[in-house]
């Protein structure tokens, strides 16, 4: 189901092993495998709570990839809850098409002139 595993750079990051009492937690864990703290896991959780765990891991994935902090893309989730259920490789062709326009490190890369990206 992908609970208790998180994509990030295409890699499996295991979940820190050990029973989980409690419904989410091997989500928690997963995220906090990521960089999220314990707070900011349990936020994102709260968000689409009926969605399954891959879309909410590999939403955060994506923004991470992009460069954006954990703060930064928790608050991102925040106000557009709607990107948690896009399909996965629709979030992934969309991030790729944000660092083709030059998105590095979460701010944009001017290039060309104007800022305008080239061809």
């Amino acid at each position: 189901r992908g609970a208790g595993r998180a994509l990030l750079a295409g890699r499996a990051l295991p979940a820190v092993p050990g029973s989980c009492p409690r419904r989410g937690c091997g989500e928690v864990a997963a995220l906090r495998a990521m960089g999220f703290s314990q707070e900011q896991a349990r936020r994102l959780l709260a968000l689409q709570p009926r969605l399954g765990p891959e879309h909410r891991e590999a939403a955060a994935a994506q923004l991470l990839l992009l460069g954006l902090s954990t703060e930064a893309a928790l608050a991102l989730l925040e106000r557009s809850p709607a990107l948690l259920r896009l399909p996965t490789e629709r979030l992934r062709e969309r991030a790729e098409e944000l660092r083709r326009l030059g998105l590095d490190g979460g701010r944009a890369a001017l290039g060309g002139a104007g800022g305008t990206p080239g061809p």
